[in-house]
């Protein structure tokens, strides 16, 4: 492993021109990938942005039966979200089977030493690997939001079931409506 030191050093050393087209080219097709995935998952992610929003906007004041309503409603997204997710990963698995098939066709094409006829068939293949890169960013895009849905439910049911505890306390019952609290104190005064 290389310290700051050695890595300044050599940094000194590589053609800060040469250093800056490669990184400029890496953020140009990064900003690609990622754009081409935001378009292709914008649908997708626009529903559980509107749940999400409309759930902080109202998780304060939400009563047991909404708060079951928007528990049922982001589980039902998770299930979308899942079978999504794994068709994304077959064609992740696709990409890969399409870059390998395009490399080794451009190995056998090449002609030189091995280690030519290697970087000639990466570079044959170029567009295949950022295809199947693109597809490992989708399936990984959509298994965080898959995990963030799951998290979301979670906290909906540990909040549910602190209302549930503090109307079982206050011998309210379990009524359509257990009023939010704040840390259990101002609400709980003023019934």
């Amino acid at each position: 492993m290389y310290n700051v030191t050695e890595v300044k050093e050599m940094i000194a050393y590589m053609n800060t021109k040469n250093l800056d087209a490669a990184l400029e080219k890496v953020e140009l097709t990064y900003s690609s990938i990622v754009n081409i995935a935001n378009d292709m998952m914008q649908s997708t992610f626009e529903g559980i942005r509107q749940l999400v929003n409309t759930i902080d906007n109202k998780v304060s004041t939400m009563t047991v039966d909404e708060l079951r309503e928007y528990m049922l409603r982001a589980q039902l997204r998770a299930y979308e979200i899942s079978e999504l997710k794994d068709k994304t990963a077959i064609k992740a698995a696709c990409a890969e089977a399409v870059r390998k098939e395009k490399y080794a066709e451009a190995l056998l094409e090449a002609e030189g030493t091995a280690g030519v006829k290697d970087n000639k068939a990466v570079l044959a293949s170029s567009e295949e690997i950022v295809v199947e890169l693109l597809y490992e960013l989708i399936s990984n895009l959509l298994k965080t939001k898959l995990d963030e849905l799951h998290r979301l439910t979670d906290t909906l049911k540990s909040i549910l079931m602190s209302r549930m505890q503090e109307a079982k306390f206050l011998n309210i019952g379990t009524a359509d409506y257990i009023p939010p609290t704040t840390n259990g104190i101002k609400n709980l005064n003023n019934m």
